[in-house]
């Protein structure tokens, strides 16, 4: 970004990709179709992408157009150490593992919160947590039910907490939020 841009997180600072982005804003669409009562924010999906899976560019992955990454983003076995414990729900159909669960896709869904919030954001007739555009309309279903009307501070706390309990977690993603909502232009590659 221009030096002149003040960001509000030093994480906004690589921009999201238009797929992303393009995921972002269908998905919240999508979202506040179905549930006219959310009003959940694009902005408030990208940050959580940002800070799960860095828009599907987690560890050197390329996103996509077609909204996945050039590898799949599998996240750490959830054994108990220094994780939440979450033993095997999907027989490693998703993570690989049969043995504990790990997070998968851009936005970082256990198998099981998976197999609830699937979704279909690219009209593919496939749920692929591994797609951004699946993912992320499963996260903005998740965030409806979880927060109620986002466009509130108590909802969007409620959803983003329901989605990892860390403080430190929901004031990165709010602080990102923020960040994307401003509309700069460079933060858009």
């Amino acid at each position: 970004p221009n030096g002149n841009v003040q960001l509000a997180s030093p994480l906004a600072g690589d921009g999201i990709p238009v797929t992303a982005l393009e995921a972002y804003e269908n998905a919240a669409n999508s979202a506040n179709a179905t549930h006219p009562d959310c009003h959940i924010p694009w902005p408030l999906l990208a940050g959580i992408g940002r800070v799960e899976s860095d828009h599907g560019r987690y560890g050197g992955a390329i996103l996509r157009p077609d909204g996945t990454s050039t590898r799949p983003i599998i996240g750490i076995a959830l054994n108990g150490h220094g994780t939440e414990l979450v033993t095997d729900t999907d027989h490693g159909t998703l993570d690989g593992d049969p043995v504990y669960d790990h997070a998968v896709g851009p936005m970082q869904f256990i198998p099981s919160t998976w197999l609830i919030y699937g979704a279909d954001g690219n009209g593919d007739g496939i749920k692929d947590p591994f797609n951004i555009f699946d993912a992320a309309l499963a996260a903005a279903n998740y965030l409806c039910a979880a927060g109620g009307d986002l466009s509130t501070t108590a909802g969007q706390t409620r959803a983003v907490l329901s989605y990892n309990h860390s403080t430190a977690y929901l004031d990165e993603v709010l602080s990102l939020e923020h960040t994307y909502a401003s509309g700069d232009p460079e933060l858009i590659i």
